[in-house]
C-alpha cells in the first residue's frame, strides 16, 4: 500500500528536508537519505546490519515499478514537492530513508590497511575516497578532526552505493594511539619531500593519512608519521585533489599485496 501526501506542512516533509540539510538532525537521529536507485539496490541487495531502509518517497513514475518491495513503507509525493526535498538537478524521483546503527570503533589487530582522512571537508571528495576505498580493498575509513558528515547527501551519492561495504569510524586521538600501540605503522602523503610511492614497500598493518584539500595533513601527524610518501608530478602540476590522490595511493598500496 502506497501513501500519498501532497501537503508541504506534513510533518514528513519537514523530517526529510532536515535529513537532506542538516548534519545535527542526521545526527540526532542517526537517519540520513540515500536518493536515487544505485544506493538503495545495493542495500536491497545486500543486507546491512548498519544501515536498514525504513521508508522509501517515490513520485509517480515509480508507482508501479517491480522492482519496489512491496513490504517497505512507501510514500508518493507530487514531483513539485520531491523537487523540494532533493538537490539533484535531475532526480530519479526516488529516495530512502536510512536508518543507522553505528558499529563501535575496532580494528584487525594483526594487520589491515586504513584509510585516515584528516578534516576532509567536500562531499564529493569523501564519497569518492569511500568508492576508491572499497575498490582497493581497505579495510576501514578513520574520519580525523573536523571532516565533512560521511551521511551528507553528496557523499553517499559520489560513494555510488559503496558506503555500505566499508566501516566509516570517527577517530580519536586515542583511538588512534591504539592502533599504534598495536603495531600500525602511520604513513603520511605530502605534496613534496616524502619517499616515492612507486619504490616504497608497505607494512601488514597500515594507516595511509590524507590531508584537507586546502592545507595538507596537520602538524602533528606529519611528525609522528613514520614514513612520509609522495606522489611525483611533473613540474607543470603543482598537486593533486585530495581524492586522486588518495585514490592513487590506495591502488598503489594495493598492487604489493
Amino acid at each position: 500500500m502506497i501513501q500519498k501526501i501532497t501537503s508541504a506542512t506534513n510533518p514528513l516533509i519537514k523530517e526529510l528536508r532536515a535529513l537532506a540539510t542538516s548534519k545535527k538532525a542526521r545526527h540526532e537521529n542517526n537517519r540520513f537519505i540515500i536518493e536515487g536507485w544505485r544506493g538503495l539496490k545495493t542495500l536491497l541487495e545486500h543486507p546491512s546490519k548498519t544501515f536498514k531502509i525504513v521508508q522509501l518517497i517515490i513520485t509517480s513514475n515509480w508507482e508501479n515499478d517491480p522492482r519496489l518491495p512491496a513490504t517497505l513503507p512507501t510514500t508518493q509525493l507530487p514531483d513539485p514537492l520531491f523537487s523540494k526535498i532533493s538537490d539533484v538537478k535531475n532526480a530519479q524521483g526516488i529516495l530512502g530513508i536510512i536508518q543507522h546503527h553505528p558499529a563501535p570503533f575496532t580494528f584487525n589487530p594483526t594487520e589491515g590497511k586504513y584509510l585516515l582522512l584528516d578534516q576532509l571537508r567536500d562531499p564529493g571528495n569523501l564519497g569518492t575516497l569511500i568508492r576508491s576505498a572499497v575498490g582497493a580493498q581497505f579495510d576501514g575509513i578513520l574520519l580525523y578532526g573536523d571532516c565533512v558528515d560521511p551521511f551528507n547527501p553528496k557523499t553517499i551519492r559520489a560513494s555510488m552505493g559503496t558506503f555500505a561495504h566499508i566501516n566509516l569510524f570517527p577517530l580519536s586521538d586515542h583511538e588512534l594511539t591504539q592502533m599504534r600501540n598495536a603495531g600500525y605503522a602511520l604513513y603520511a602523503t605530502t605534496g613534496s619531500n616524502g619517499n616515492n610511492i612507486y619504490s616504497t614497500s608497505f607494512p601488514p598493518q597500515l594507516i595511509l593519512a590524507i590531508g584537507s584539500e586546502a592545507h595538507g595533513l596537520s602538524h602533528p601527524l606529519l611528525q609522528t608519521a613514520d614514513k612520509k610518501i609522495t606522489i611525483p608530478l611533473a613540474p607543470a602540476c603543482e598537486s593533486l585533489n585530495a581524492a586522486i590522490a588518495g585514490s592513487i595511493c590506495m591502488f598503489q598500496i594495493n598492487t604489493f599485496d
